[in-house]
């Protein structure tokens, strides 16, 4: 695959809705080359050696002729492009295209399928790219996302979404004019960024980034102040701490100090280990000083700031792509079709 093109996968960060890669993330592979370097997490290197027996279990209870794409096969259609787990073949319908899905535990399914009463927006979007780009003969006319969760399995058939295949396209020009035109977005803030802003921003003693005087940047004092709260709690705080973590190293770049109003003020250190026995790696440290008053001011807001990222996924999807009402997972969905 070259870099003319979004993959399913990297596509769903254009709305932020991946856990794998933000848009800055995206932005920088594509204008700079910079490798996403993703770690295979235990749970993803089993579901690639699922993936055969899902398919397989798939083709049986569907009853289709469904064919494994072997060879990792890249398709493109302008700016879009997917490697499909898989692809059907319906008389009716002609081919379409399967996504496999490995959920481990009951908590997952119940916290992010709801139990099967939904698919993650990150699937939604993957599924329709992939019927989108089709193959050389088209665009595909349907497509199913074969979940299987901790021994069982499950069906979720999808049809087109033209409104979202609009969006799509429109959404992935804008981002390579914006590649074109060198207009990089600032991080996220997500802690997916805090290994980049490590590395891409090497911390320059002495330098810094004074914001005291600037009224806009209070709320970035009082994230400063909840960093220190957090910092102060227990494990149910830490997921919390991180993102802002990473909102603070995305504000400091390659500046080794921040001061902000109210005498709040922010240090990053940075820490490089050799390659020897394992990786080199480079890692940064916040150091942070809030006067007492400030402090007290914004741990308050620690718990309603700790909350937003949920509501935010699931408002995201429901704006940009207003399907409609998915079908519940049925074991042989496919079935009546297959003819």
């Amino acid at each position: 695959m070259t870099l003319q093109t979004l993959s399913a996968t990297e596509a769903p960060a254009l709305w932020g809705l991946s856990p794998y890669v933000t848009k800055w993330m995206l932005y920088r592979r594509f204008a700079t080359g910079v490798d996403l370097d993703s770690c295979e997490s235990s749970r993803m290197s089993w579901g690639r050696k699922l993936q055969p027996l899902v398919i397989a279990q798939a083709a049986e209870e569907l009853r289709l002729d469904v064919q494994p794409n072997h060879g990792h096969v890249y398709q493109r259609r302008g700016r879009l492009g997917c490697t499909r787990d898989a692809t059907m073949f319906c008389r009716d319908r002609g081919p379409g295209a399967l996504e496999t899905k490995c959920v481990f535990d009951y908590a997952t399914w119940m916290r992010e399928w709801g139990g099967g009463r939904k698919v993650p927006p990150m699937h939604e979007i993957q599924l329709q790219q992939q019927m989108k780009v089709g193959d050389e003969n088209g665009s595909y006319k349907w497509g199913v996302i074969a979940a299987w969760v901790a021994g069982d399995q499950y069906y979720f058939e999808r049809e087109p979404n033209e409104e979202f295949w609009e969006l799509l396209d429109s959404e992935a020009e804008a981002f390579f004019a914006a590649v074109a035109a060198r207009s990089e977005p600032d991080p996220s803030g997500s802690a997916l960024e805090i290994p980049w802003l490590a590395r891409l921003f090497p911390t320059v003693k002495g330098k810094l980034l004074d914001l005291s005087q600037d009224p806009s940047a209070s709320k970035l004092a009082e994230k400063v102040s909840t960093y220190q709260y957090l910092s102060s709690q227990e494990s149910a705080a830490r997921r919390a701490r991180e993102t802002l973590r990473a909102e603070l190293l995305a504000l400091a770049k390659d500046n080794e100090e921040v001061a902000l109003p109210k005498g709040v003020r922010l240090r990053v250190s940075t820490r490089t280990i050799a390659e020897q026995s394992r990786k080199a790696s480079v890692s940064k440290t916040l150091t942070v000083y809030v006067p007492d008053e400030a402090s007290a001011a914004s741990a308050s807001k620690a718990e309603h700031e700790a909350d937003e990222t949920g509501k935010a996924f699931e408002h995201a999807f429901r704006k940009i792509a207003p399907a409609k009402k998915p079908r519940p997972p049925e074991r042989r969905s496919a079935k009546k079709s297959a003819g």
